[in-house]
């Protein structure tokens, strides 16, 4: 595996891990002083959170499998900006209220949803050919 793609690996492990660390807070500490809307908010940060780290890892590992370049590289950073302005938005949101956060979670949500699509498009051109 190449150092870039055990970077990108390691990235996503690390994400995983605090998605577990908010999950567990908010199942057992957070949700006693957060209101019922925000405590959801909070919970779909959590989750696309965990999600999304796999992704990392599952895309990292793509990469390194196909030595695509660029394309999948591109999948890679937009992943990782998806998890850190989606979820970090909604978790910023149910912890201050602060509606503006709510507004840039589109922004991140677009990155994931590109993160996914950049990364069937250079998969479909990478033609297959592992080395």
């Amino acid at each position: 595996m190449a150092i870039s793609s055990r970077k990108w690996v390691c990235t996503g492990a690390f994400l995983g891990f605090l998605s577990v660390v908010a999950g567990a807070a908010g199942t057992h500490w957070l949700e006693t002083f957060l209101d019922e809307k925000y405590a959801d908010t909070f919970q779909t940060a959590v989750r696309f959170h965990m999600a999304h780290s796999v992704a990392l890892v599952a895309a990292a590992l793509v990469v390194e499998r196909y030595k695509s370049g660029i394309i999948h590289s591109a999948s890679l950073w937009l992943l990782l900006a998806g998890v850190i302005i989606f979820c970090g938005s909604l978790y910023a949101l149910a912890f201050t209220h602060i509606w503006v956060f709510g507004v840039t979670a589109p922004v991140g949500g677009i990155c994931l949803g590109l993160g996914w699509l950049v990364l069937a498009f250079g998969s479909m051109r990478s033609k297959g050919k592992a080395e």
